[in-house]
């Protein structure tokens, strides 16, 4: 107690005022695990939002190449009305030099009207499916769009699955998050065990009292207080108030860590599913590669067969349809294995150039 000297007390008015400071020197490891799990708690946030974008990008990417799928069955659908009618034009000479009979050029004009069915079908899904896409992207449905890209699989095969699933425990957001969630159950948990064990602080405090009938208190009517030093807590008994909030805190970074095991299953079984269809995709796409060059040159062959009387009409509309049937087959193929491949993009949480180096 610090005064100028005798100091008068027992006036009408007394003020007080001070101020008191307190810096944690040791709190058992409480406020350490707090800022870790703080800290943790918005790495997961951050995650789970990189997890949403990845699935926005997912939809869109998979909503374009199924538009690039309608333009080339259009396209296909196209080419095939443009072959019968080319047929029909061909029988149609013939049947002029009576090398061809009625009946034959009735038959190919029927195969030229069933042509134009698939072509009117095919556009249709085409505009649907810009529709679609404009819908997710968020634009004007009646707002024009350019769509610029092939349905060609990639130069690059898929990773190998162990590589894959190393990405995805790595990189893949969904699997952060829950990982970055049980982290900070067990540092929450940590912090409230913090509360079993002693406290050290150290503190200072300054008061200023006073006394005085008209608030204007002289030298002898006023006095300071100032301490300091270290203060120690320990809690001896706390009802088992602190134990109970221990053994909630343990639990609940027990079902955080079941959440994390249920996700990487989740995300190993994604990754496979994905792998699978992926290589049984970029398979069936290799495969008509060459089966498309093949059907091409055999309309071609059969067409000139044909025109010098040395091949039926059967054999004529079997070699075009064929040739749709692989083109076709093909663009269906590759359709899988660029959406298979945006799929696995996702489950692995980074890009499949990236893992491939």
């Amino acid at each position: 107690f610090f005064s100028d000297g005798k100091t008068e007390i027992g006036e009408r008015n007394s003020m007080v005022g001070g101020v008191e400071m307190e810096q944690p020197l040791y709190s058992g490891g409480k406020l350490r695990a707090g800022l870790k799990a703080a800290k943790l708690g918005t790495a997961a946030g951050e995650d789970a939002l990189r997890s949403r974008r990845a699935d926005v990008k997912l939809v869109v990417r998979s909503f374009f190449y199924t538009v690039l799928l309608a333009s080339a069955t259009a396209s296909i659908s196209e080419d095939t009305l443009r072959s019968a009618e080319a047929h029909l034009y061909t029988i149609r000479e013939r049947y002029k030099q009576g090398l061809d009979s009625d009946l034959t050029v009735l038959r190919q004009e029927v195969e030229a009207a069933n042509a134009k069915p698939a072509l009117i079908q095919s556009r249709n899904l085409f505009e649907l499916g810009l529709t679609s896409l404009k819908d997710v992207l968020g634009l004007d449905v009646d707002r024009p769009i350019i769509i610029d890209g092939r349905l060609d699989p990639p130069d690059f095969a898929a990773p190998s699955y162990e590589s894959l699933v190393n990405s995805a425990l790595a990189h893949k957001p969904d699997y952060q998050a829950a990982r970055n969630r049980a982290e900070a159950a067990l540092q929450l948990a940590r912090a409230t065990a913090g509360d079993q064990r002693p406290q050290l602080s150290l503190f200072g405090a300054y008061l200023w009292t006073a006394e005085s009938p008209d608030f204007s208190p002289g030298s002898s009517q006023r006095g300071i207080i100032a301490a300091g030093g270290l203060r120690l807590r320990y809690p001896f008994f706390t009802g088992g108030e602190v134990l109970e909030r221990v053994r909630q805190a343990r639990i609940d970074h027990e079902r955080a860590l079941e959440v994390q095991r249920k996700t990487e299953r989740t995300v190993r079984v994604e990754v496979k599913k994905q792998w699978l269809a992926a290589k049984e995709a970029e398979e069936r796409a290799r495969s008509q590669e060459g089966a498309i060059g093949q059907a091409r040159r055999a309309l071609d062959a059969t067409e000139v067969r044909y025109k010098s009387g040395d091949a039926s009409q059967l054999e004529l509309n079997d070699a075009t349809l064929a040739l749709g049937r692989a083109r076709t087959l093909y663009a269906q193929a590759s359709h899988d294995f660029l959406v298979a491949l945006a799929a696995l993009e996702r489950a692995a949480g980074t890009r499949l150039e990236e893992i491939n180096r």
